[in-house]
């Protein structure tokens, strides 16, 4: 009986001492895969359905602004700037990053770096090739600040087996948006106050920020431009690279995924939504954060009466507006890429160090670097002008010659140039001379990329690591040189309308907006447009809604709806085809009473054989041998017939001139407010919106393919005072796109001459 009493008490006591010593293991990474916890759930025994009210509810701020985002090459990098309120900057906080990359990439030689001001967070070398890797770190306290946080991402990439420069373009690592993200458990985190905190709103890990806008009095037919106000003003807080609204008359299922809820209208109206401000003493105009909605942050704009809103509504448009021809100083990029590009306006030098480019060193095959700048919607010098790169730069000896310095401008290829020395060679603001004909209203992107081969890279013995002699250094001391250039205001010019929303954005007076249906889907597509219009402009510009031609004829104006809808007298001035209402319409399934789709699709490949005529391979020719067109081979601006859309288009915008020809008529439209509500918000994303160019643009139904028609007959504007330099410069540029009115002035300006020495000398010496 002692016996099996005293195994008893051994027992006990045994299992007594392996819990007390089961917690200091408990953390131990080695722990299998199923019975780990999330690390923002260790120490919680219970499920947390279970007892819910216990735990603060997590802060989530996604950090990505356009969806997933791929670094490639040997060497990449991008920042941005994030917002955060007092109590989000003060809290504990943690980062998560997702991430993925090629096979190709060698672990041993690459390192992915993620920086908070310019602080190291996360420093790892690169291996997630069989799938996503989700990284975890704690933010150091302090390092968070209330406000602007500039956040960074930067990769060192080396190929596994190959040595090539080609084989460069095949590294890349992608960071997932859904893995990449700011929590915290301060449940103080999750409350917004003042409408500065507006520029905390983080778009969803596709990069769209949904605006809802809730206006229970839109059955009134003048509250659409106060709507479109509304639009302006929180586009100029939040300038994403992606905003999609929906405007309502009460919350929809349509805004369940709302980034931000926005409420306008008057204490009265709101109060069967649940926004009652009478209980919390809110008196007069109210511009500011309330109980979140759905998960959502919440924004009334209301008052007791409609005056009293519009007043709230101005007094949250002021901090972020500006006085209609006042000039800026820089156009602002910083939401999805840092330094903001700084506005240049005539003849001005900027060092890399302004731009953002800081001295660095390669070990690599391929570096890549750049910068960007703005210049202004009058910007006259796309025949004729030369920017430089004053380079400060150095390259070793194992440089083999041949090795190429390229430069881009927008994509395109400027120039390049060749590195020679064998031995290496120290650049002292070596000149680049860039033409100016790839510059474009509004933002600009310079690319300066250097091939470097190597014999050791023929040989291939090894591949390159981090711990390589450098091959190349660029210098934060190089210059990048912009000339005194032309400026007079084009029309139509959609690279100025998407660039700087110009004519729009320089307007004092109100915008006459014509609309196929004042109803919430129209509101919806036209705050779309006004509110990207608006971030390229960089203010907010008035509004009205018409229903009548007339009261348009002499003004800018805007026209927004269906084929069907839009008044003949709009598409003749744009010179977009009338046949485009059957046309158009029925190659998108729809065809007329009667008509076969069969022989209408037949006449689409008619028209499309008839427009690769002999004069367009002419023209390629002329492209490729001499950089030459046809257009530039003129007398006199060409007619040209009104344009039918393609099967293909999903959403066309166009310009031309308006009936009085003393402004510009823009339009917006689609085979069906299906296509157009789809179209327009897909046309208002940045990488779409930045390829506007030309008299018209389409955009094709993947939603990315972006199609343009050059300016073949256009009027000025004058926009500066009259002085005979900025004269001098457009008659420069006017003759060098017109080569053949060039010539013949010139060969006029040489009989003048000859017959004026003629007459000279037929006065001097002796007569025989």
């Amino acid at each position: 009986m002692i016996r099996s009493l005293l195994a008893s008490l051994v027992l006990i006591l045994s299992l007594t001492n392996l819990c007390a010593q089961s917690m200091p293991f408990d953390m131990a990474p080695e722990r299998p895969a199923p019975a780990v916890v999330p690390e923002a759930s260790e120490g919680v025994a219970q499920p947390a359905a279970e007892a819910p009210s216990a735990l603060p509810k997590e802060f989530r701020r996604g950090l990505l602004p356009s969806g997933d985002l791929s670094l490639r090459g040997e060497n990449a990098s991008r920042s941005w700037i994030i917002h955060l309120t007092e109590q989000q900057a003060a809290a504990p906080v943690r980062l998560h990053l997702g991430y993925s990359n090629a096979v190709v990439v060698a672990p041993e030689a690459s390192r992915l770096q993620v920086l908070l001001n310019d602080a190291t967070v996360i420093e790892t070398s690169i291996r997630s090739a069989e799938g996503v890797t989700n990284l975890e770190a704690e933010i150091p306290s302090g390092l968070l600040r209330a406000g602007r946080n500039e956040f960074s991402l930067r990769v060192n990439q080396r190929h596994r087996t190959d040595c090539t420069i080609q084989s460069t373009y095949e590294l890349w690592t992608t960071i997932k948006a859904a893995q990449t993200f700011l929590t915290s458990t301060d449940e103080n985190s999750q409350k917004l106050s003042t409408v500065d905190d507006l520029r905390t709103i983080a778009p969803d890990p596709t990069g769209k920020a949904t605006i809802a806008i809730v206006a229970p009095g839109m059955a009134r037919g003048d509250i659409g431009a106060d709507i479109m106000k509304l639009a302006q003003a929180i586009a100029l807080h939040v300038p994403l690279p992606d905003l999609n609204y929906v405007v309502e008359a009460a919350p929809s299922s349509a805004q369940d995924n709302a980034s931000l809820f926005v409420f306008l209208g008057t204490n009265e109206e709101l109060e069967p939504l649940g926004i009652n401000l009478r209980t919390k003493g809110e008196d007069g105009p109210v511009a500011g954060f309330t109980e979140r909605r759905g998960g959502a942050p919440t924004f009334v704009i209301s008052g007791r009466s409609r005056s009293e809103w519009l007043s709230a509504l101005d007094q949250l448009l002021a901090p972020v507006d500006r006085v209609a021809g006042t000039q800026r100083q820089a156009l602002v990029t910083e939401t999805w890429q840092t330094p903001n590009a700084p506005m240049i306006y005539g003849a001005r030098e900027l060092t890399f160090s302004e731009l953002g480019v800081q001295s660095q060193q390669f070990s690599g095959r391929r570096f890549t670097t750049g910068f960007q700048f703005a210049i202004p919607a009058d910007y006259y010098a796309d025949s004729y002008g030369e920017a430089k790169i004053l380079l400060d730069a150095a390259y070793a000896p194992n440089v083999l010659p041949g090795s190429l310095v390229n430069v881009y401008i927008n994509g395109s290829i400027a120039v390049s140039m060749p590195l020679n020395e064998t031995r290496g060679a120290l650049l002292k603001q070596v000149p680049i001379r860039l033409t100016t004909r790839h510059f474009k209203p509004g933002l600009n992107e310079v690319a300066i990329v250097a091939d470097l081969a190597s014999a050791e890279d023929e040989a291939c013995l090894a591949v390159a690591g981090p711990g390589d002699e450098p091959r190349f250094a660029i210098f934060s001391t190089s210059r990048f040189v912009v000339p005194a250039f032309a400026r007079i205001g084009q029309r139509p010019n959609l690279a100025a309308l998407g660039g700087t929303g110009y004519p729009f954005g320089q307007s004092k007076d109100h915008v006459p907006i014509f609309l196929e249906r004042n109803d919430a889907a129209s509101l919806s597509v036209t705050a779309d447009l006004l509110a990207r219009m608006a971030i390229s402009a960089g203010r907010a510009f008035p509004v009205t809604f018409t229903n009548s031609i007339d009261a348009t004829r002499d003004r800018d104006a805007i026209f927004v709806g269906s084929i069907s809808a839009i008044p003949s007298t709009v598409l003749g001035q744009v010179n977009v085809s009338e046949e485009s209402r059957s046309f158009w319409g029925t190659s998108h399934g729809r065809a007329p009473g009667g008509a076969d789709a069969t022989q209408i699709d037949a006449e689409a490949w008619r028209r499309q054989m008839e427009q690769s005529t002999w004069m367009s391979e002419i023209d390629d020719w002329l492209q490729r041998t001499f950089d030459l067109n046809l257009r530039s081979l003129r007398f006199a601006p060409l007619s040209e017939a009104a344009f039918v859309p393609s099967q293909p288009a999903q959403v066309l915008l166009a310009q031309g001139s308006n009936p009085a020809r003393n402004g510009v008529w823009t339009l917006v439209t689609a085979p069906d407010s299906a296509m157009l509500r789809d179209g327009v918000n897909a046309l208002t994303r940045l990488p779409n919106w930045n390829q506007l160019s030309g008299r018209l643009a389409t955009l094709d139904t993947d939603l990315q393919t972006i199609s343009a028609l050059p300016v073949t007959s256009q009027s000025f504007i004058e926009t500066q005072p009259f002085s005979v330099g900025n004269f001098r410069l457009i008659i420069a540029n006017w003759l060098s796109a017109n080569i053949l009115s060039y010539s013949l002035v010139l060969v006029g300006a040489c009989t003048l001459l000859g017959i004026a020495t003629s007459m000279l000398l037929s006065r001097l010496g002796r007569r025989n």
